[in-house]
């Protein structure tokens, strides 16, 4: 069944088993069956617990010489992980949907696998692997905090994080073109930036069909927002204003961001 063959890919941190697991339920997508009455169980630590430590993200060591740049890699490796099981999760906890939402979010989570492992690979040639640096669980712990609400879920974690990571993604590459020891990330960075796009879009169309489908304003994405993130509100940021277009968002939506949206 879909659901338990899903389960046993989120929760499993060999990441070589969790990757061959995943391109087999991939690859058979089409002869599942969905149980609608499936109970999905609660989240209570990511899978990454077991090859990271993790720390609080003010905690996180500051790395120099040596270990900059891979523990950079690093960090966006943990990020790329943190992506593949938010998919997986999504299509574990929530039932009952059309089987094109559990089609979108696979196909995510295989861009997410696809990306790992060319991060992975560049972590590789300076001698280190995922779980060699601490990482923190901030993405798990907003994955939590929806783990009851496909709503909130796609507002949170698709619509707006993986919107943050568009913002944050294409001012790194504008920086890197100036660095010369990180320029080498610079055609990777450009292929995951050119396909988050369509993952904040998958986002933006199943939190638009949750909306419809249970009578809500898309307005109601800033009162997630400010129920998760009531600080967000306070800060002026610097938005990828053409990717997010791109990716769904209004114009009136972003300007609502860069200002105050109370």
């Amino acid at each position: 069944m879909f659901f338990e063959e899903i389960e046993f890919v989120l929760n499993q941190s060999d990441i070589e088993l969790k990757r061959a697991k995943f391109s087999e339920i991939w690859a058979k997508f089409d002869e599942f069956s969905f149980d609608v009455k499936f109970k999905p169980k609660p989240l209570i630590s990511p899978s990454y617990a077991e090859i990271c430590e993790i720390l609080p993200a003010k905690d996180l060591p500051k790395y120099k010489g040596k270990d900059k740049i891979p523990a950079f890699l690093h960090s966006i490796a943990h990020i790329e992980y943190s992506a593949i099981d938010i998919a997986l999760d999504d299509c574990y906890r929530f039932t009952n949907l059309p089987k094109e939402y559990y089609f979108d979010f696979l196909e995510l989570a295989s861009d997410e696998f696809r990306h790992f492992s060319m991060i992975s690979d560049e972590l590789a040639k300076f001698g280190y692997k995922y779980g060699d640096f601490p990482v923190h669980d901030g993405l798990f712990f907003a994955l939590k905090n929806t783990q009851n609400s496909l709503l909130e879920r796609m507002a949170l974690l698709h619509r707006h994080q993986e919107a943050v990571g568009l913002d944050a993604n294409f001012f790194m590459l504008k920086r890197l073109k100036n660095d010369k020891e990180k320029a080498f990330l610079l055609p990777l960075l450009e292929v995951i930036l050119d396909e988050e796009i369509s993952h904040v879009r998958k986002g933006d169309k199943w939190f638009k069909w949750e909306c419809d489908e249970t009578g809500k304003s898309y307005e109601c994405f800033f009162d997630i927002l400010n129920k998760h993130l009531p600080k967000l509100k306070d800060f002026r940021r610097e938005l990828n204003v053409e990717d997010r277009l791109n990716a769904g968002y209004t114009k009136e939506e972003l300007d609502k961001l860069q200002g105050n949206f109370n």
